[in-house]
């Protein structure tokens, strides 16, 4: 079975850090969660040096998922791409979806899933529960 990282980044710390906490209690250790939100220093923003540390320390997952709350914060998660080894990009993924129910979607999805794409796909499914569609 393939075990899988998540990296919640938001502007917010304290959002991210609930969140992690929201979903390690959900999924019972099937996957990996990392916070990286906030700038590290208590303000409002994202640093790419915690993403990509947040990254790092998901190093032996077999795919990671970065899920991203602004347009700013796909910014710094994709300069924290830049940062990291190579191999280690190769396995990372930025997921373009809602940040809370995207990522409760692709950890719920975590156990089952095939592949990253797989986790992808469901978590971008997340834009359907924020529309209210079928």
């Amino acid at each position: 079975m393939s075990r899988y990282g998540f990296v919640l980044v938001s502007h917010s710390e304290k959002l991210a850090d609930g969140l992690k906490d929201m979903l390690e209690e959900m999924n019972g250790g099937d996957a990996e969660i990392r916070s990286a939100g906030g700038t590290g220093d208590g303000r409002i923003g994202t640093n790419a040096v915690r993403i990509m540390e947040a990254i790092e320390d998901l190093s032996d997952c077999d795919g990671i998922l970065c899920y991203c709350d602004l347009g700013s914060s796909v910014l710094s998660t994709e300069t924290a791409f830049d940062m990291i080894d190579e191999e280690l990009a190769k396995k990372t993924r930025l997921v373009n979806c809602p940040l809370v129910e995207g990522a409760f979607l692709g950890v719920v999805q975590a156990p089952s899933a095939q592949s990253v794409d797989e986790i992808v796909k469901v978590s971008k499914e997340a834009v359907k529960m924020q529309k209210g569609d079928d």
